[in-house]
């Protein structure tokens, strides 16, 4: 079984290959024409060279040579948009720009079975035979039974995932109930529920136009578009109404708690646990009461001091599982961030 830390360190590694790889060839597409620069003495290799890119941008030549050569240094989503401007991308190679860029696109994208399409329209396109997210429900929910009752076998590795087989782990040794049927509130009724925290009215009041544009895509088709804060807690929810009164049940509303802690192994409180995106379906959720929904959701992080701010998910039936919406989620869950870094 691959060490966690040692695929995450190979997979950036890679990642960076390709984004030098991608600018490089990006770069010798254009002539100084191309972009408004004036010719100069002949080249001895085709295209831009690094020190105009970075005039084009905005930024310091060191700074873009380091980039390209693809050292770990950290990029803002508005940098990257001024550089696809520059280098002319189309709207292809300029998502691929993104997901090379921002080490959680890339690994977002690298652990689903398909492309994620670059427009959002495309989300509600089938992955894959209904009878395959039938037969994957049905095994996850033997290896659950299995789980909770004895030791699960070895051969079920290629059904149970370590990350999720570690998370009920955690949910057992915290004493959750697997036959739990609704996580614990904050208050006693979602209308009593009141913010009470600075950082959870900014983290509402900056996330609100992006959960309102991902809610306008989403809802129409059967998803919740949720945003919670560092705790896990819900601070905010957009479904249609038959989806929230089914949600209501199982206290998946306003005030509601869905760490790990409280609601067991599921997107929500994984995400916050293991500071990684996560997708899961059906049976990988602990508790009994979630094992119909499929959850994708991504951590958001302060950029001033590094923490976990809230969790940005995607909630909806289990048969409306789509691995497009990894990286969907992350890619927002990311504008959230530089949102916040921006100053109000």
């Amino acid at each position: 079984m691959l060490d966690p830390e040692r695929w995450v360190a190979e997979a950036d590694h890679e990642r960076r290959l390709k984004l030098r790889a991608f600018l490089t060839h990006a770069r010798a597409r254009l002539a100084p024409a191309n972009v408004g620069l004036p010719e100069t003495k002949r080249r001895r290799v085709p295209g831009l060279r690094r020190e105009e890119v970075a005039e084009l941008v905005g930024i310091s030549s060191e700074w873009y040579r380091m980039f390209e050569a693809g050292r770990p240094i950290t990029v803002s989503a508005h940098v990257l948009e001024r550089l696809a401007q520059a280098l002319g991308l189309d709207a292809f190679d300029r998502e691929h720009l993104f997901r090379l860029a921002l080490p959680e696109l890339y690994r977002a994208q690298i652990v689903t079975t398909v492309e994620p399409s670059p427009s959002m329209g495309s989300l509600v396109a089938p992955l894959r035979a209904f009878s395959d997210v039938e037969a994957a429900r049905r095994s996850l929910s033997v290896a659950r039974e299995r789980f909770l009752t004895s030791t699960p076998r070895e051969d079920e590795a290629d059904v149970l995932r370590p990350r999720i087989l570690k998370s009920w782990q955690r949910s057992h040794d915290l004493q959750v109930a697997a036959t739990r049927l609704e996580a614990p509130r904050a208050v006693d009724g979602n209308a009593d529920f009141a913010l009470t925290e600075p950082a959870q009215e900014r983290l509402l009041r900056t996330a609100s136009g992006i959960v309102s544009h991902l809610a306008d895509t989403l809802s129409s088709i059967g998803y919740a578009v949720v945003l919670t804060d560092g705790t896990g807690t819900i601070l905010d929810l957009h479904c249609e109404a038959d989806l929230r009164r089914k949600f209501e049940r199982i206290a998946f509303e306003r005030g509601a708690l869905w760490s790990e802690a409280s609601a067991g192994t599921n997107a929500i409180g994984t995400a916050l646990t293991d500071d990684r995106p996560l997708q899961l379906m059906a049976a990988e959720h602990y508790c009994d009461g979630w094992q119909d929904l499929t959850c994708t959701a991504a951590p958001i992080h302060d950029p001033e001091t590094g923490e976990i701010a809230g969790v940005l998910d995607i909630t909806g039936d289990y048969r409306l599982v789509r691995p497009q919406l990894l990286g969907t989620i992350v890619q927002y869950a990311l504008e959230i961030e530089e949102r916040l870094a921006s100053p109000v």
